[in-house]
């Protein structure tokens, strides 16, 4: 296949994202959009990670994207929601090109059966669809994985090594487990001590320099953000579990519902090479090697490592999703080979009719659930960013505030920038973000109501009659004053409902109905209240 067609189909996957994804962490919108609107419009929330006085997080990752957007917005004189769906599209075209680069690479090493299975399986797994516009480290690392991936197959060991580098210093830390295999390979097998060392150190250099200039400056005094986010996550008593934790079975759910049977399909690859290594001792064959699974190993290192961990996030795997398509089309062509070595083992035929059931058997359920998962999270929790852009422009300053759905508040890019976005009381006995001081350096300023062990501070809560707007989730509960998180929306005597757009209510839905949906069926085990923005009667 040329690679055009390939790029083009990717592109057009990935722009859907761009466009039609909500927001699915609010980790995204606080840590990361919230800072690039500040760097763009000197107005945006800031978190105690972006604190002096801790330094967890890296503006030079802010700036990759914060300098295209400023040219977009100064050039063409956008609005801020629309340069919010540029940087989304600007990420979609470097996912995609990408990905066409890691086909190629596929295309060579395993053949044209399991690169044809691993683009289907990237153009439509809902977890690329989740992950490849998000704007977040994890995302930038999933990109440098698979610039890192393609070039080690080739043995291109310099770009393999920039893109690790690159990886770990700019997007993020952790990522640096994928590469463990890679060391295996070029300081153990094949003794490139020298070359290693000389490039790492040289890339090591012309990343660390820069990012160290543009975090110092930003936070006011020397800082390296990585080693400060290391720090914290492995030399401190709580490290991130202060942020909650998960069940054993976190992942396995979340892979399930992000690459549905694939992912199943990858969980037994393993042991279909075993099987396959049995049957081809059995009828005396050539026994091939495990070349495969070797090239696998930073999917099943990276799962060894944060399947262990109590603090669990979707984001955490996103480096290794394009993994998860290959070893899920690898376990498909092994399996179908283990078939054909079965037969012949019996004295029978080879597979015939039965490869084309099983590829595209497995293929046509893979894609209808993963249309069922992706239309799901579009028709269940896309309202969010339908609603935040509504309020209409006001010459003076307006206070939009927030509730219990702070969390799902997509981000300063979509309300005019004179408003304020405000916090009211909620059940969240965290620690809330908090306005950059709005000057030149305000981000050089310590605060003294931020801290690392997410302890809640009051400074950040709001007076609730000095809301102009509200953005509230009616949940078909009745109003009542004396609870935390009343349901604003059925407070007509001070609130009027001025927009309203359907949204799941996951806690009277069906798990299974709420995952994926199904026509016709679905409607009857799931239950939608309105979200809604709410205007205080004057």
């Amino acid at each position: 296949m040329k690679t055009l067609p390939v790029f083009s189909c990717l592109l057009a996957a990935r722009l859907l994202s761009a466009k039609f994804l909500h927001i699915t962490d609010c980790d995204e919108t606080y840590n990361y959009w919230e800072p690039l609107h500040y760097l763009l419009y000197g107005k945006g929330f800031q978190t105690w990670e972006y604190s002096p006085q801790y330094g967890l997080r890296s503006y030079l990752y802010l700036m990759l994207n914060a300098i295209p957007a400023w040219f977009i917005q100064k050039i063409l004189d956008l609005e801020a929601i629309t340069v919010f769906y540029c940087i989304r599209c600007f990420l979609a075209i470097v996912c995609a090109a990408l990905e066409a680069i890691m086909f190629r690479s596929v295309l060579r090493n395993f053949g044209s059966l399991v690169a044809k299975q691993w683009l289907i399986f990237q153009i439509f797994s809902p977890g690329m669809y989740i992950s490849s516009t998000a704007f977040l480290p994890s995302s930038f690392s999933m990109f440098a994985t698979i610039a890192f991936i393609s070039v080690w197959w080739e043995n291109q060991y310099k770009l393999a090594i920039l893109s690790v580098a690159v990886s770990t210093l700019v997007g993020w830390p952790f990522a640096a487990f994928v590469s463990l295999p890679f060391l295996y390979d070029v300081l153990v097998r094949k003794r490139l001590f020298r070359m290693f060392a000389f490039w790492s150190f040289l890339f090591a250099t012309v990343i660390t320099v820069p990012l160290a200039i543009v975090d110092s400056y930003f936070y006011g005094k020397l800082t390296f953000a990585p080693l400060n986010i290391v720090i914290y996550n492995i030399f401190t008593q709580h490290g991130p579990n202060l942020f909650g934790v998960e069940s054993k079975y976190f992942y396995f759910i979340n892979l399930f519902l992000n690459f549905n049977v694939i992912w199943l399909f990858a969980s037994l690859c393993p042991m279909f090479f075993a099987t396959k290594y049995v049957l081809q001792k059995l009828n005396k064959s050539k026994v091939s090697s495990f070349a495969a699974l070797w090239r696998l190993s930073p999917l099943y290192i990276w799962m060894l490592v944060f399947f262990m961990q109590p603090h669990k996030e979707e984001r955490f795997i996103f480096p290794v999703y394009p993994l998860v398509s290959l070893s899920g089309a690898l376990a498909v062509s092994t399996l179908l080979q283990n078939i054909d070595l079965a037969l012949r083992r019996c004295g029978k035929g080879a597979l015939g009719a039965t490869r084309l059931m099983v590829t595209y058997g497995v293929t046509f359920v893979f894609i209808v659930l993963s249309l069922s998962r992706i239309f799901a999270l579009y028709v269940n929790y896309h309202a969010p960013m339908e609603i935040s852009y509504s309020v209409e422009t006001s010459p003076v300053v307006k206070n939009i505030c927030l509730g219990k759905e702070w969390h799902r508040f997509p981000g300063s890019f979509f309300v005019p920038n004179h408003y304020r976005i405000r916090f009211v009381p909620t059940h969240f006995n965290g620690l809330l973000p908090a306005y950059f001081e709005e000057n030149e350096r305000g981000s050089t300023v310590v605060h003294g109501y931020f801290n690392s062990m997410n302890q809640r501070n009051d400074y950040m809560l709001f007076e609730l009659s000095n809301c102009d707007y509200m953005i509230d989730f009616d949940n078909g509960k009745s109003f009542s004053r004396n609870e935390s998180e009343p349901n604003y929306s059925k407070d007509s005597a001070n609130w009027t409902i001025i927009h309203s757009v359907p949204f799941l209510n996951a806690l009277s839905s069906h798990s299974f109905f709420r995952a994926f949906h199904v026509p016709f069926v679905g409607h009857k085990y799931v239950k939608f209240g309105n979200y809604n923005l709410l205007v205080r009667k004057t």
